[in-house]
Protein backbone atom coordinates (compact mmCIF):
# COMPACT_ATOMS: atom_id res chain seq x y z
CA UNK A 1 0.00 0.00 0.00
CA UNK A 2 2.91 2.35 0.74
CA UNK A 3 3.98 2.30 -2.93
CA UNK A 4 0.45 3.14 -4.10
CA UNK A 5 0.23 6.09 -1.71
CA UNK A 6 3.69 7.32 -2.70
CA UNK A 7 2.68 7.21 -6.36
CA UNK A 8 -0.51 9.11 -5.60
CA UNK A 9 1.18 11.97 -3.72
CA UNK A 10 3.77 12.37 -6.50
CA UNK A 11 1.07 13.37 -8.98
CA UNK A 12 1.14 17.12 -9.72
CA UNK A 13 -2.59 17.67 -9.20
CA UNK A 14 -2.62 16.11 -5.71
CA UNK A 15 -2.51 18.63 -2.86
CA UNK A 16 -3.22 16.35 0.07
CA UNK A 17 -4.08 12.72 0.93
CA UNK A 18 -5.50 11.36 4.17
CA UNK A 19 -6.32 7.72 4.88
CA UNK A 20 -7.93 6.56 8.12
CA UNK A 21 -9.40 3.36 9.47
CA UNK A 22 -12.33 3.77 11.85
CA UNK A 23 -11.13 7.25 12.82
CA UNK A 24 -7.52 6.16 13.40
CA UNK A 25 -4.82 7.68 11.13
CA UNK A 26 -3.20 5.32 8.65
CA UNK A 27 -1.46 7.76 6.29
CA UNK A 28 -1.28 11.51 5.79
CA UNK A 29 0.33 13.75 3.22
CA UNK A 30 -0.51 17.39 3.84
CA UNK A 31 1.07 20.75 3.02
CA UNK A 32 3.31 22.07 5.82
CA UNK A 33 0.78 24.68 6.96
CA UNK A 34 -1.50 21.87 8.24
CA UNK A 35 -0.57 21.48 11.91
CA UNK A 36 -0.74 18.11 13.68
CA UNK A 37 -3.87 19.36 15.50
CA UNK A 38 -5.62 20.07 12.18
CA UNK A 39 -4.60 16.61 10.92
CA UNK A 40 -6.14 14.99 14.02
CA UNK A 41 -9.39 16.92 13.52
CA UNK A 42 -9.51 15.85 9.86
CA UNK A 43 -8.97 12.20 10.74
CA UNK A 44 -11.74 12.32 13.33
CA UNK A 45 -14.09 14.18 10.96
CA UNK A 46 -14.24 11.75 8.02
CA UNK A 47 -17.77 10.62 8.86
CA UNK A 48 -19.01 14.19 9.27
CA UNK A 49 -17.35 15.31 6.01
CA UNK A 50 -18.83 12.39 4.11
CA UNK A 51 -22.28 12.87 5.64
CA UNK A 52 -22.24 16.60 4.86
CA UNK A 53 -21.36 15.98 1.21
CA UNK A 54 -23.79 13.06 0.91
CA UNK A 55 -26.84 14.54 2.67
CA UNK A 56 -28.62 15.66 -0.50
CA UNK A 57 -28.43 12.28 -2.18
CA UNK A 58 -31.35 9.85 -2.04
CA UNK A 59 -29.14 6.76 -2.12
CA UNK A 60 -25.85 6.30 -0.20
CA UNK A 61 -22.64 6.35 -2.20
CA UNK A 62 -19.08 5.14 -1.69
CA UNK A 63 -17.40 8.11 -3.40
CA UNK A 64 -18.14 11.82 -3.51
CA UNK A 65 -16.44 14.61 -5.43
CA UNK A 66 -16.95 18.23 -4.32
CA UNK A 67 -15.93 20.76 -6.97
CA UNK A 68 -14.54 24.23 -6.24
CA UNK A 69 -13.18 27.02 -8.44
CA UNK A 70 -9.59 26.25 -7.55
CA UNK A 71 -9.79 22.48 -7.07
CA UNK A 72 -11.82 19.56 -5.79
CA UNK A 73 -12.17 17.22 -2.83
CA UNK A 74 -12.70 13.48 -3.22
CA UNK A 75 -14.05 11.56 -0.22
CA UNK A 76 -14.18 7.78 -0.52
CA UNK A 77 -15.45 5.06 1.82
CA UNK A 78 -13.77 1.67 1.37
CA UNK A 79 -15.04 -0.92 3.89
CA UNK A 80 -13.44 0.17 7.20
CA UNK A 81 -11.18 2.71 5.49
CA UNK A 82 -11.81 6.33 4.51
CA UNK A 83 -9.83 8.32 1.95
CA UNK A 84 -9.80 12.10 1.59
CA UNK A 85 -8.08 13.53 -1.46
CA UNK A 86 -7.57 17.29 -2.09
CA UNK A 87 -6.82 18.13 -5.72
CA UNK A 88 -5.59 21.26 -7.49
CA UNK A 89 -7.80 20.44 -10.49
CA UNK A 90 -11.58 20.84 -10.56
CA UNK A 91 -12.04 17.30 -11.92
CA UNK A 92 -9.86 14.28 -11.04
CA UNK A 93 -7.61 13.48 -14.02
CA UNK A 94 -7.09 9.99 -15.48
CA UNK A 95 -3.84 9.33 -13.55
CA UNK A 96 -5.49 10.26 -10.24
CA UNK A 97 -8.48 8.06 -11.05
CA UNK A 98 -6.25 5.07 -11.87
CA UNK A 99 -4.14 5.57 -8.71
CA UNK A 100 -7.28 5.98 -6.56
CA UNK A 101 -8.87 2.84 -8.03
CA UNK A 102 -5.67 0.85 -7.35
CA UNK A 103 -5.62 2.16 -3.76
CA UNK A 104 -9.31 1.24 -3.35
CA UNK A 105 -8.66 -2.36 -4.45
CA UNK A 106 -5.73 -2.62 -2.02
CA UNK A 107 -7.79 -1.23 0.88
CA UNK A 108 -10.66 -3.62 0.11
CA UNK A 109 -8.22 -6.52 0.14
CA UNK A 110 -6.76 -5.35 3.48
CA UNK A 111 -10.21 -4.89 5.02
CA UNK A 112 -11.29 -8.37 3.90
CA UNK A 113 -8.10 -10.00 5.17
CA UNK A 114 -8.57 -8.59 8.68
CA UNK A 115 -11.45 -10.39 10.33
CA UNK A 116 -13.47 -8.17 12.68
CA UNK A 117 -13.03 -10.83 15.37
CA UNK A 118 -9.25 -10.46 15.17
CA UNK A 119 -8.17 -7.52 17.27
CA UNK A 120 -5.20 -5.60 15.91
CA UNK A 121 -2.42 -5.51 18.50
CA UNK A 122 0.46 -3.06 18.42
CA UNK A 123 3.70 -4.86 19.43
CA UNK A 124 4.98 -3.60 22.78
CA UNK A 125 8.56 -3.40 21.45
CA UNK A 126 7.53 -0.32 19.42
CA UNK A 127 6.98 1.63 22.63
CA UNK A 128 10.71 1.43 23.43
CA UNK A 129 11.04 4.54 21.24
CA UNK A 130 8.79 6.42 23.67
CA UNK A 131 10.88 5.16 26.61
CA UNK A 132 14.04 6.51 24.88
CA UNK A 133 12.39 9.89 24.31
CA UNK A 134 11.25 10.20 27.93
CA UNK A 135 14.52 8.81 29.35
CA UNK A 136 16.28 12.07 28.44
CA UNK A 137 14.08 13.80 31.02
CA UNK A 138 13.00 11.08 33.45
CA UNK A 139 15.91 8.64 33.31
CA UNK A 140 15.06 5.03 34.35
CA UNK A 141 11.56 6.16 35.46
CA UNK A 142 10.64 6.57 31.77
CA UNK A 143 10.17 2.82 31.45
CA UNK A 144 7.73 2.81 34.37
CA UNK A 145 5.75 5.74 32.90
CA UNK A 146 5.27 3.91 29.60
CA UNK A 147 4.52 0.58 31.30
CA UNK A 148 1.90 2.17 33.57
CA UNK A 149 0.28 3.91 30.59
CA UNK A 150 0.16 0.63 28.66
CA UNK A 151 -1.49 -1.14 31.62
CA UNK A 152 -4.10 1.63 31.90
CA UNK A 153 -4.82 1.12 28.20
CA UNK A 154 -5.39 -2.61 28.81
CA UNK A 155 -2.27 -3.80 26.99
CA UNK A 156 -1.27 -7.44 27.39
CA UNK A 157 1.96 -9.34 26.72
CA UNK A 158 0.73 -9.75 23.15
CA UNK A 159 0.44 -6.00 22.55
CA UNK A 160 -1.72 -2.89 22.86
CA UNK A 161 -5.14 -3.14 21.16
CA UNK A 162 -5.25 -0.57 18.37
CA UNK A 163 -8.68 0.58 19.54
CA UNK A 164 -7.13 1.55 22.90
CA UNK A 165 -4.50 3.94 21.52
CA UNK A 166 -6.42 7.00 22.74
CA UNK A 167 -6.52 5.49 26.26
CA UNK A 168 -2.74 5.04 26.15
CA UNK A 169 -2.17 8.62 24.95
CA UNK A 170 -4.40 10.01 27.70
CA UNK A 171 -2.65 7.96 30.39
CA UNK A 172 0.75 9.03 29.05
CA UNK A 173 -0.21 12.70 29.03
CA UNK A 174 -1.44 12.51 32.63
CA UNK A 175 1.94 11.23 33.84
CA UNK A 176 4.18 13.75 32.06
CA UNK A 177 4.38 17.06 33.90
CA UNK A 178 5.75 19.14 31.02
CA UNK A 179 3.20 19.95 28.30
CA UNK A 180 5.86 20.26 25.60
CA UNK A 181 7.34 16.86 26.42
CA UNK A 182 3.88 15.27 26.66
CA UNK A 183 3.02 16.57 23.17
CA UNK A 184 6.34 15.25 21.83
CA UNK A 185 5.61 11.80 23.26
CA UNK A 186 2.06 11.82 21.84
CA UNK A 187 3.26 12.87 18.37
CA UNK A 188 6.04 10.26 18.46
CA UNK A 189 3.52 7.54 19.40
CA UNK A 190 1.22 8.53 16.53
CA UNK A 191 4.15 8.46 14.08
CA UNK A 192 5.23 5.01 15.30
CA UNK A 193 1.71 3.61 14.94
CA UNK A 194 1.29 5.14 11.45
CA UNK A 195 4.58 3.59 10.32
CA UNK A 196 3.61 0.21 11.80
CA UNK A 197 0.22 0.24 10.04
CA UNK A 198 1.85 1.13 6.71
CA UNK A 199 3.97 -2.04 6.71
Amino acid sequence: MKNLLTSLVKLDEVNAVLVSREGQPVFSYLPEFFSSEIQDVLFQSFDEIFAALDQKRETPTQELVALFESGSVVVKNVKDYQVLLVLKSSVPGPLVSVALNALTLKLEKLANSKSPKTQELIPLVLFNEIVKLLAKHYGPAAKLIVKKSLLKAEATDKGLPLVNVSMFLKALQEQIDENHLAQQAINKTKDIIRSWRMQ
